[in-house]
C-alpha cells in the first residue's frame, strides 16, 4: 500500500548541498532503480497478457462463445491495466535501497537531508518516523552539522529528551517547539566547530605548485 511522503524539507535560506561526485552518485542511482521498475512493469504486461489470452482460448473451447472468449478477458485486462496505473501512482516513492551503495540515506553527510535527489531516493522514508519538530530542527542544524544524517538526527533528539514539548500540537507548537531544538543545539554545534574546525581542502593551484625533487 502507498504511504504519503512528506514534502523536501526547506531551509530557511534556501540553501541546499552540491557536491559533484555525491550528486552524479545519487542522480546514478536513481535512474537505474527506475529502469529497474520499468522493466519489472513491461514483464508484468507481457505475462498478464499471456495469461489473457490463454483464458480467452479456454473460454471459447468450453462455451463456443465467441463474445464471452473476447469480452471478458479484456474487461480483466482493462481491470488490471487500470489495477497498474493505480500501484504506480501509489508507489511512485524512493526505494529503501536505492542509496545502498553509499550505505543508505542515513549515511549521507548531514547537510543532504534538504537534497531533493537524496530526498527522493530514499531519504523521505529514512526520517519519515522523526517527529516533525525534530526534523525542522534537524533541516536548520544540517548545513554546518560534521557528520552524517544519522548523526544529526541522534543529535537533535538527545536534545529533544532534555525540551519538553508542548501539549498542543499545533503547527504554531510544532514550529516553536522546532525553534527551542535549535536555541539549545546551535551554540553546541558552535563550540564544536570552534574547537575542531573542519581542514580546508588543497586548492587546485597548491597541488599544482609541489614540485618533484
Amino acid at each position: 500500500m502507498g504511504q504519503s511522503k512528506r514534502p523536501l524539507p526547506v531551509r530557511e535560506d534556501l540553501w541546499q548541498p552540491t557536491d559533484q561526485i555525491l550528486d552524479t552518485i545519487i542522480r546514478r542511482c536513481l535512474d537505474e532503480a527506475e529502469s529497474e521498475e520499468g522493466s519489472e512493469g513491461g514483464s508484468t504486461i507481457m505475462g498478464g497478457a499471456i495469461m489473457l489470452a490463454v483464458l480467452g482460448v479456454a473460454i471459447l473451447a468450453m462455451s463456443g462463445n465467441v463474445q464471452f472468449a473476447i469480452g471478458i478477458p479484456l474487461v480483466l485486462g482493462l481491470a488490471m491495466i487500470g489495477y497498474m496505473i493505480l500501484k504506480a501512482s501509489a508507489d511512485d516513492g524512493p526505494r529503501h535501497a536505492t542509496l545502498a551503495v553509499v550505505g543508505g540515506p542515513g549515511r549521507l553527510p548531514a547537510s543532504y537531508l534538504v537534497h531533493a535527489d537524496a530526498w527522493v531516493a530514499g531519504m523521505a522514508e529514512h526520517v519519515g518516523y522523526l517527529p516533525e519538530s525534530q526534523l525542522q530542527a534537524s533541516v536548520q542544524m544540517c548545513r554546518d552539522f560534521p557528520g552524517t544524517v544519522d548523526d544529526l538526527i541522534l543529535f537533535t533528539g538527545s536534545i529533544a529528551i532534555h525540551v519538553p514539548p508542548t501539549q498542543h500540537a499545533t503547527p504554531a507548537d510544532v514550529e516553536r517547539r522546532a525553534k527551542d531544538l535549535v536555541k539549545v543545539g546551535a551554540p553546541i554545534l558552535k563550540d564544536y566547530l570552534a574547537a575542531h574546525p573542519p581542514r580546508p581542502l588543497p586548492s587546485a593551484e597548491g597541488r599544482k605548485g609541489k614540485k618533484k625533487k
